[in-house]
C-alpha cells in the first residue's frame, strides 16, 4: 500500500499550492531590483549584487507568535520619478486583526520602504513594524552603526553566531560591498540587530523594538505604528554590474534549469537517524537501522504529570524493539533528582538521557551532579547529554553554563520560528550545517546529537502568557515537500562531530506515517537512509554556474554493497535538470529511478548517457521532488 495525501478536499490542497508557488512580482529602477512576495519585499539587489534577503512588516502577539499576514491589494506604477509600489496586509490570527500599508518607492540613487499599521482591536503584542534581513553572507562584514544620539561605533556583522545582539540603538547603518556604499536609515522607534542564525534562520535582523524595554505591551484599537527604512546606495569606484542573480532559480519561478555535478571521493558518512515517538509509536513500521525512538517526558508545573511517563516509556520501548533500536529519554522537570526512581526501569532499553529545566529550557548546573551520579548508580549504561531543549539560541546563550562534563551536547531545529513562508523554510537549511558547526565548537569536541527536527516548534519555548498552546502540525508534512526538504537538512547536517539526528515523530500529523502504519514520503525516505548508517557519502562538486549553497537542488551519494545509492531532491517550484558525473570507473548504465510519495514515479527519471561518457547521465528532478537513483556495483 503507498501513502496518499488528502484529497478529499480541494480547496485545502489549492491552499497548499499557492503557498508552494506564491505571486512574485518583479520590481526595478536603475541598478535597484527587488521582488514583491506575499507581503515581504525580496531579494533587493543594486547592479546585480544582492544587498538585503528581505524587507517587511511584522506583528507579533504576547507570546511571539505571528499572525498570518494576507496580501488584499497592491499597486505597482512607473513615473518619471522612479517606480512605486503599494500592497496592502491584514495579519489575523492568534486572536489579533491588525490592518497594515506598506509602499516602496525605487529611484536610481536608493530605496524607501515605508509602513502604517493600525489595530482593529485591542490585544497584547510583544513586537509591531518593519524588520529587515540582511544576508548570512554578510557574516564578517565590516559596519559602522549610527546610535540615536548622533554617536558612531565601528563594528561587523559576526562570523560565529552571536548569542545576543551585535548591534544595539540603531538610528542608521553604513557599509561597503564591491566598490559600492551603502547607507540605511530608520524612522519611528529605534532598532537592534540580532543574529538569527541561532533559530537557522538564514539572516541576520534588524527590528524595532528593542527587547530591554518591558513586553507586551497593550495595543488599543485604533493605535497606529508608522516606520520607514531608506537605503541609499552610491559608487565608490566604476564597476561592471554582476548579474549573479541569473544563475538563481527563484521559488515558483516555471521552466527547467539545467546543472551539472561531478560526484568525488568519500566526505562524511550517513549520520545516525531517530524518530520522535509522539502519541503513537507503534503505528510506525519497522524501520531496520533506526537508532532510536525519542521519547518526551514533561512535567507540568503543578500537575502529578509524570502518571503518564510509564505508559509513554513502555509504549516506546515497545516499538523500539520492533525496530532493533533503543530509546532517548529527554526529561522536563524542575526535579531531576526525584526522576530517577521513575525511569529507572527503562533506562537499560536507554541509549541518551538528557535532563531539561521546564523554565529555561536548558540542563541546569546546580542539579547536574547529583543527577548523572544517580542514574550512574542505577546503572544507566548510555550517554547523558546536556544542552537545550528548545532552539540552539538557548544553548548559545548559556553556554558558559553548561555542564563540561557531559557525554555529548544536544539542541533542537525548526525553521519556522520566524517566517512560515516557504523560501525561508528553504534557505533555512544550509544555516543547520552552521549551527551544528557552532554547537561542536561550543562543545570543545564533545559529539552533538541534534533534534528533535520539525517543520514547527515543538511548544512556544518564549510564550510570556501561562497555559500551553494547542500542538500545530505542518500541512505539508505528508507531501513529496517534507521528503525533499529532510534529505537536504539530512546532507546539511552529515558533518564530522553530529552522532545523530532526529527527525518529526513516529506517526499522527507531525509523523513520517499515517495511524495505519503507512509511510509518507518522509518516511520512505528516512527508512532508506536509516539503513545505510555509516555509510560513506560521496562530495559533489557542482559546475560554477551551481553554487552549492544557493541550489534548491541536493544530491546526496552513498555507498552500499549493492551500489552507488544517489540520493536527489528539489526544493524548488520548477522542475531541474542534473548532467550527472559519477565517480571515475563507474558506470551509469542501469541507473534505476524512483521518486518518494504516491503517483510521483515521473517526478524523478535517469537517462544514462550513450557513447564515449560511461559514467555521465541526466537526472531530472520534478518540482518539490524526491528521489533516488540506484547504481549497480560494478563487477
Amino acid at each position: 500500500m503507498s501513502f496518499q495525501p488528502p484529497t478529499d478536499q480541494p480547496e485545502h490542497s489549492s491552499f497548499l499550492q499557492a503557498r508552494l508557488a506564491p505571486p512574485v512580482r518583479a520590481l526595478s529602477a536603475g541598478p535597484w531590483s527587488a521582488q514583491l512576495v506575499g507581503d515581504e519585499l525580496a531579494h533587493l539587489s543594486y547592479a546585480g549584487r544582492p544587498v538585503l534577503r528581505a524587507i517587511k512588516a511584522v506583528v507579533r502577539d504576547q507570546d511571539w507568535q505571528t499572525p498570518q499576514p494576507s496580501v488584499s491589494q497592491c499597486e505597482i506604477t512607473q513615473g518619471n520619478d522612479g517606480l512605486h509600489a503599494r500592497w496592502t496586509v491584514t495579519y489575523a490570527g492568534y486572536g489579533v486583526d491588525y490592518d497594515g500599508v506598506l509602499t516602496a518607492r525605487f529611484t536610481p540613487a536608493a530605496v524607501e520602504i515605508a509602513f502604517e499599521g493600525t489595530a482593529a482591536h485591542a490585544f497584547r503584542s510583544n513586537r509591531i513594524g518593519l524588520v529587515v534581513l540582511h544576508l548570512p553572507a554578510d557574516a564578517g562584514r565590516e559596519v559602522t552603526v549610527e546610535h540615536s544620539d548622533g554617536s558612531i561605533t565601528a563594528s561587523q556583522f559576526p562570523r560565529e553566531i552571536s548569542p545576543h545582539q551585535p548591534f544595539m540603538d540603531i538610528a542608521a547603518l553604513e557599509w561597503a560591498d564591491a566598490g559600492t556604499a551603502f547607507r540605511m536609515e530608520f524612522t519611528g522607534d529605534v532598532f537592534e540587530t540580532e543574529d538569527q542564525r541561532n533559530w537557522t534562520d538564514a539572516s541576520f535582523k534588524t527590528y524595532s523594538t528593542p527587547l530591554e524595554r518591558p513586553f507586551p505591551v497593550d495595543v488599543a484599537a485604533g493605535d497606529t505604528v508608522r516606520q520607514s527604512v531608506f537605503l541609499e546606495a552610491a559608487t565608490l569606484e566604476p564597476q561592471e554590474a554582476v548579474e549573479a542573480a541569473a544563475a538563481m532559480l527563484a521559488i515558483g519561478e516555471s521552466g527547467t534549469s539545467k546543472r551539472r555535478a561531478s560526484l568525488g571521493g568519500r566526505t562524511g558518512h550517513v549520520p545516525a537517524l531517530a524518530v520522535g515517538a509522539g502519541q503513537h509509536p507503534e503505528a510506525l513500521p519497522g524501520i531496520p537501522g533506526l537508532d532510536a525512538l525519542l521519547v518526551e517526558l514533561v512535567e507540568a508545573q503543578g500537575e502529578a504529570s509524570r502518571s503518564a511517563w510509564a505508559a509513554q516509556l513502555r509504549a516506546a520501548g515497545a516499538a523500539a524493539a520492533v525496530h532493533g533500536s533503543g530509546l532517548d529519554i529527554r526529561v522536563t522537570t524542575n526535579d531531576p533528582l526525584s526522576t530517577v526512581a521513575d525511569l529507572g526501569p527503562y533506562l537499560p532499553q536507554a541509549k541518551r538521557l538528557a535532563v531539561f529545566n521546564p523554565v529555561s529550557n536548558v540542563t541546569e548546573p546546580d542539579t547536574w551532579l547529583e543527577f548523572k551520579a544517580a542514574v550512574r548508580a542505577v546503572g544507566f549504561p548510555g550517554q547523558l547529554l546536556a544542552g537545550a531543549r528548545s532552539h540552539f539560541t538557548e544553548l548559545n546563550r548559556n553556554s558558559g553554563r553548561t555542564p563540561s562534563d557531559s557525554d555529548a551536547l544536544t539542541f533542537s531545529i525548526t525553521p519556522q520560528m520566524h517566517s512560515t513562508e516557504i523560501a525561508h523554510v528553504v534557505d533555512n537549511v544550509p544555516m543547520q550545517r552552521v549551527v551544528a558547526e557552532n554547537a561542536l565548537r561550543l562543545g570543545g569536541g564533545r559529539p552533538v546529537h541534534v533534534g528533535p527536527v520539525t517543520l514547527l516548534p515543538r511548544f512556544n519555548a518564549v510564550a510570556t502568557s501561562d497555559g500551553d498552546a494547542e500542538l500545530e502540525a505542518d500541512e505539508l508534512q505528508a507531501w513529496p515537500f517534507t521528503a525533499a526538504w529532510l534529505l537536504a537538512s539530512i546532507s546539511s547536517l552529515t558533518v564530522d562531530g553530529v552522532a545523530s539526528v532526529t527527525y518529526f515523530e513516529a506517526s499522527g500529523p507531525r509523523g513520517i506515517s499515517d495511524s495505519k502504519g503507512v509511510l509518507n514520503p518522509a518516511g520512505e525516505l528516512l527508512k532508506e537512509l536509516a539503513a545505510l548508517r555509516g555509510n560513506a557519502v560521496l562530495s559533489v562538486d557542482p559546475d560554477a554556474a551551481w553554487p552549492g549553497r544557493n541550489s534548491p537542488v541536493t544530491l546526496y551519494p552513498v555507498e552500499s554493497s549493492a551500489g552507488l545509492i544517489v540520493f536527489a531532491a528539489n526544493l524548488s517550484g520548477a522542475s531541474a535538470e542534473v548532467d550527472l558525473r559519477l565517480p571515475e570507473g563507474a558506470s551509469a548504465a542501469g541507473g534505476h529511478p524512483t521518486a518518494f510519495g504516491p503517483g510521483s514515479g515521473s517526478l524523478v527519471d535517469f537517462v544514462a548517457a550513450d557513447g564515449e561518457h560511461p559514467s555521465h547521465g541526466r537526472l531530472t528532478l520534478g518540482a518539490w521532488s524526491a528521489g533516488v537513483v540506484r547504481f549497480p556495483a560494478s563487477r
